[in-house]
């Protein structure tokens, strides 16, 4: 039998061996309902409007529209009445009326309960404290056209750095959680096949059929496409809301279109690496931990892809095989990464997936037919 043909006949032996277990269903349903969430209760969350109720005393017309101004830029909705003294406007405050009251007087005030509205209450005090100016530089006798000279001072210029940080970290850390976790499920699911076929002799009949190389590869293929098949099922809720026309956190789509490189890459990296451990083992449960060494390289570079993609380690790491897998992605989505350092994550990474095949598959078939005990990484590899 062709390499090719061994290669295919294992894959759809692992397709259908993972489609008939429940466990893959169960996952399935969780990181749909997981990504739904996650596009639709944003949306939910922030569909309601703030409103304020705002009662004016002794304000003429020109302070309800510098109001009503003031209630469009901050994106709020008000409902302006007027109170014909400051008690009658404190009551309405303390029985639940009134959010804010606006006194136009000789002292002019902004009444308001404690922790409510303190931006609106802010700005709506400049607004006072403006229109208390003008009226004053009235009675000094100047006229309408050199009050409006006078508080028509250019505004400082805000300029703000940074404005989408949050958006861009929060898509770094779904982008990296999501990989881990597949990652984490995928090696662990390689590993333990692995040393369940060789405890229960089950590899010995199917080397009969097949080279080790093609059982390998066929094991990981046929894993890798299950994985690949629930990231899509997480990406979905995504893809719908784009076609509807929603908004995505910023630098959420870049990391999922520009990550998918590096999200190959670490599957055959990890998943290779993790078959070519699992044939070392006796027992199935010995196969996490001799695993062990790769899942402290997925959680290393999990924390790092989550808090710390931006820093110089997280761009040393987004270089290196492996832990480029999970950092990448996140550099992408917060903005760090540059041309020149995807460029070489990538040739470093298609070096390292070479290399790894080629030991992976050594190891893999020297290890799966010794059995009795269990095996020391580098007695496997000194053995001709």
């Amino acid at each position: 039998m062709r390499r090719g043909q061994s290669t295919r006949l294992v894959v759809s032996r692992e397709l259908r061996e993972a489609v008939r277990r429940r466990s893959l269903w169960i996952v399935i349903a969780i990181v749909l309902a997981a990504s739904t969430a996650a596009v639709v209760l944003p949306e939910v969350l922030s569909s309601g409007r703030t409103h304020y109720d705002v009662v004016i005393v002794d304000g003429s017309s020109g302070l309800e529209r510098q109001v009503r101004a003031v209630a469009t830029s901050l994106d709020v909705d008000v409902d302006l009445t007027r109170a014909g003294t400051v008690s009658e406007a404190t009551r309405q405050i303390a029985d639940g009326k009134a959010d804010v009251a606006l006194v136009a007087a000789d002292d002019p005030t902004v009444l308001a309960k404690e922790g409510r509205a303190d931006g609106f209450v802010a700005t709506v005090q400049q607004v006072l404290g403006v229109q208390s100016l003008a009226g004053r530089l009235e009675e000094s006798g100047l006229s309408e056209d050199e009050i409006g000279r006078a508080l028509d001072a250019s505004s400082a210029r805000v300029v703000r750095l940074d404005a989408d940080d949050g958006s861009r970290q929060a898509s770094a850390a779904i982008v990296s959680t999501v990989l881990y976790l597949l990652l984490l499920m995928l090696m662990s699911q390689v590993a333990n096949g692995t040393a369940i076929e060789k405890a229960n002799r089950i590899s010995e009949v199917l080397l009969a059929i097949v080279r080790p190389g093609a059982l390998l590869f066929g094991k990981v293929i046929g894993v890798g496409i299950v994985g690949v098949g629930t990231l899509l099922c997480a990406v979905l809720p995504v893809i719908v809301k784009l076609a509807l026309g929603g908004d995505l956190p910023v630098g959420l789509g870049a990391a999922i279109v520009g990550g998918a490189a590096w999200f190959a890459l670490g599957i055959v990296l990890t998943l290779t690496t993790a078959g070519a451990l699992g044939a070392l083992v006796e027992r199935q449960e010995e196969a996490g931990s001799v695993v062990t060494p790769l899942t402290i390289l997925l959680v290393g570079s999990f924390f790092v892809a989550q808090s710390a993609s931006a820093t110089p380690l997280g761009q040393v790491l987004a270089i290196l095989p492996f832990t480029s897998t999970m950092v990448m992605p996140a550099r992408i989505a917060t903005g760090a990464a540059s041309g020149p350092e995807m460029a070489l994550s990538l040739a470093l990474g298609l070096g390292a997936v070479l290399v790894v095949l080629r030991v992976g598959s050594n190891i893999y078939a020297r290890a799966i037919v010794r059995t009795g005990r269990r095996l020391k990484l580098s007695e496997v590899l000194r053995s001709s």
